[in-house]
């Protein structure tokens, strides 16, 4: 964990995130940032609002996009929730599945106490919802199979599908295979956030040239 740049030391992180839409989406869907038709709209909006909320608490923001290098959100979302890898890649919570996504670490100059309670609740004894998931579809369903427990995930093979025309219900509504989970089917994003991130994903890879 860095410092803060006063030089002191950072005592308590609070993570920063979203489960599905709901009011995240609504809020976001009419910022500047989502109208003005300026580049990384999400990373900038979330910038805007959390940073003066750091700053009013002692602290400071960091996000992910920050870098490189960059910050191991994945690793400080691991210790502050109950998270499990995925076959996908993602991490899968038993209650919210892979619908959760991290915007931003405050960093605090101090202790913030944990009850015993909340500490066990915290570092319960739940198993990954993966190990006991019957034929785990997340695997079975890609039209291209991206996706493999003995091997990385294809992000190419996944984005030439996403921007050809077989791939509208992926490009429209989000990965074929995230949908397929069964857990946290209540938190699935909406049609409309799911594209969002979609067209996000196959313009870096534009933009990149890889496709």
């Amino acid at each position: 964990m860095p410092d803060l740049s006063s030089g002191q030391p950072v005592l308590s992180v609070i993570m920063i995130g979203n489960v599905g839409s709901g009011d995240f989406w609504d809020s976001f869907k009419h910022s500047g940032e989502y109208l003005d038709a300026v580049s990384d709209p999400m990373d900038r909006w979330a910038k805007r609002v959390v940073t003066p909320i750091a700053a009013k608490a002692g602290g400071e923001a960091l996000f992910p996009s920050d870098g490189p290098p960059y910050h191991p959100f994945q690793k400080w979302a691991s210790r502050s929730e109950t998270l499990f890898p995925s076959p996908i890649g993602l991490f899968i919570s038993p209650d919210w599945g892979t619908w959760h996504a991290l915007r931003a670490a405050i960093l605090l100059p101090f202790k913030i106490e944990i009850s015993t309670a909340e500490q066990e609740m915290s570092n319960s004894s739940l198993t990954s919802p993966c190990l006991s998931c019957e034929g785990q579809p997340c695997l079975k369903i890609c039209p291209v199979d991206a996706f493999g427990v003995d091997r990385d995930y294809d992000y190419l093979a996944c984005a030439y599908h996403v921007a050809s025309d077989a791939g509208t219900s992926c490009a429209s509504k989000g990965c074929l295979a995230r949908r397929a989970c069964p857990v946290g089917q209540q938190y699935v994003l909406s049609s409309e956030h799911a594209a969002f991130h979609m067209f996000a994903f196959i313009n870096e890879r534009k933009l990149m040239g890889e496709i």
